[in-house]
């Protein structure tokens, strides 16, 4: 019998083992990660362990990440500026030389090698690779499970409102000011919409990011927030659940859609028709296949119809919160 041959070199990292497997229901869709370091274990933990963790014997992954550290790797921050560049459904991510993903949209999986630096940078990891490559993958391509509003969105009980608007247009800081009225936070910026049999509304509601002068407005926040810097901006972010506890819903069924202005007179609540309120949900619309396109209007089509406001506000934010309680209070 021939002797099976063993090669005995392995340049492309194919036989880097895989240590931890962890699966997580984020956004309503098992998820699992797979790694050779603890420490990129923990920050997957960290970014989506609220959550919930779930076996991956009980239902079948739809998105799966594959992200390793390779010991060869030298690189250390500063890592530069991150590129991500898109063919297709091929995706590709990197942060310099060494530490590169790439994603395949339409069959939802992803790989990539980091140095072992890279991992232990906690918050860059998270960021860039980790949340960005995840929901990347669920909102881009073919295989796209979600459909995206630039949003905040607030919740009582089961029933949510979405707050779209552009930059500084006030979303995050109305959410905050709901929160103080009774209602949960269910997203700060991003609400991703699933529909299968009926719509939901998912958020990241843990972390809410406000303008620097949000103790003007919030007397609690001026001495507890933290600042920090997000896209090269200064802003105040909080623990909700710190600040809050109880306040923090990872999901809602969306009733009604709000786009906020700032005003200068006063604060009102007006009707917008379904054809204009698509055509503002458009201007944060990302490149796709025109049939992910098509598949992304359907979903936004269907939420409008549940009611669509232009909201503008002056002045304190309780006076808009008093009128987004009877939406959710009738």
């Amino acid at each position: 019998m021939t002797p099976a041959l063993v090669p005995t070199k392995d340049p492309l990292g194919c036989t880097i083992p895989v240590e931890f497997v962890v699966c997580f229901s984020l956004l309503g869709v098992t998820s699992q990660f797979e790694t050779n370091s603890r420490e990129i274990l923990d920050a997957c933990r960290a970014s989506f362990g609220s959550y919930g963790e779930c076996s991956p014997r009980t239902r079948s992954p739809l998105l799966k990440i594959r992200l390793l550290v390779d010991e060869s790797f030298t690189a250390t921050p500063p890592w530069g500026e991150v590129v991500f560049r898109r063919q297709g459904d091929l995706l590709y991510a990197s942060a310099g030389s060494e530490n590169v993903a790439v994603a395949d949209l339409r069959r939802r999986q992803a790989f990539g090698f980091i140095s072992p630096a890279m991992a232990g940078d906690f918050d860059f990891l998270q960021r860039n690779f980790l949340e960005c490559l995840t929901f990347t993958l669920m909102t881009r391509g073919h295989g796209a499970t979600h459909t995206y509003v630039h949003a905040s969105a607030v919740a009582k009980g089961n029933n949510g409102l979405i707050l779209s608007g552009p930059r500084e247009s006030g979303k995050s800081t109305l959410a905050y000011a709901c929160a103080r009225r009774g209602f949960k936070i269910v997203a700060d910026d991003v609400v991703y919409l699933r529909s299968v049999r009926s719509m939901t509304a998912w958020g990241k509601p843990w972390r809410l990011r406000l303008l620097p002068d949000c103790g003007r407005l919030f007397p609690e926040l001026r001495e507890k927030a933290e600042s920090t810097r997000r896209a090269g901006k200064e802003v105040v972010e909080i623990d909700v659940q710190e600040f809050m506890p109880g306040t923090a819903r990872a999901s809602c069924v969306p009733r009604a859609l709000f786009f906020l202005q700032r005003s200068s007179v006063r604060t009102t609540c007006e009707p917008l028709g379904a054809d204009e309120a698509l055509e503002l949900l458009r201007r944060d619309m990302v490149y796709d296949p025109p049939e992910v396109i098509e598949r992304h209007r359907r979903v936004w089509t269907a939420l409008v119809k549940r009611g669509s406001f232009v909201l503008r506000w002056h002045g304190t934010p309780e006076e808009a919160v008093d009128l987004l309680v009877p939406f959710l209070d009738s």
